[in-house]
């Protein structure tokens, strides 16, 4: 033992292995865990904004598309988001095991432990609103982000089976409107009997969603019309009526 005592002793000797200052593991330790930290937090922001299309995601739906369950389902759920929510989960996952404890737990439970942290950040800052506004941020400045949104959006697109999506071009009267669809096709809509979501009015340069049944070559029966951005403002189940309005 004494022999090895000094080997060890003369190796330190000759590499000139100096001991780390204690403010080293210090600053490693915060490190460590404010890089944890930021990981379970930007795993709630992922969770919020997930949990937030889930919300609006309109399920309803399904029963005016031709999709089978499986591809429907690929379009409402927030695929992206969830794919950053594990990310963020393996990054702290990974700092976490790099605690002074770090190693005491399984693996499972050290996942498990950081996706609840995230689901519960999600959910209160899901309470805030935060996430509705990192929506029209994203969508506003990152082009990817909006093309992804859009190419979901393009469900829409389905007429015969009673889906149209476009922007107001023209208001021609209380009955009538005509759209632009989005593939850049001219329509006429008949709103004389449509539920208005979400506090719409009709205007030009509106983005709209409209649910009805084709009632010829570019002409559509409106019996809903939705704003392009989901069912929001839909909750207290407030809606404008034509009819009544005059």
């Amino acid at each position: 033992m004494a022999d090895i005592s000094k080997d060890i002793l003369q190796k330190i000797k000759k590499d000139e292995v100096r001991p780390y200052p204690k403010q080293y593991f210090l600053l490693k330790r915060s490190v460590i865990w404010t890089v944890f930290g930021l990981s379970i937090l930007l795993g709630s922001v992922a969770s919020a904004i997930a949990l937030f299309q889930l919300r609006y995601a309109e399920w309803d739906l399904y029963k005016h598309l031709s999709h089978s369950l499986a591809e429907f389902v690929l379009l409402v759920i927030p695929f992206f988001w969830l794919i950053f929510l594990l990310g963020f989960t393996g990054f702290a996952y990974y700092y976490f095991r790099r605690t002074e404890q770090g190693y005491r737990y399984a693996a499972v439970w050290i996942i498990l432990l950081s996706i609840v942290l995230s689901i519960i950040g999600g959910g209160l800052l899901y309470s805030t609103g935060l996430p509705d506004r990192l929506e029209r941020v994203f969508q506003e400045n990152l082009p990817f982000y909006r093309e992804l949104q859009e190419r979901k959006q393009k469900v829409w697109m389905s007429p015969a089976q009673g889906l149209l999506a476009g922007t107001i071009t023209k208001v021609v009267s209380e009955q009538k409107v005509e759209i632009k669809d989005l593939y850049g096709n001219n329509w006429v809509i008949d709103i004389a009997d449509t539920i208005w979501r979400g506090r719409l009015k009709p205007a030009e340069g509106l983005k709209i969603k409209i649910l009805g049944k084709m009632k010829g070559q570019r002409s559509f029966v409106a019996n809903e019309i939705r704003p392009w951005k989901g069912r929001r403002g839909q909750g207290r189940n407030r809606h404008l009526r034509l009819k009544n309005k005059r």
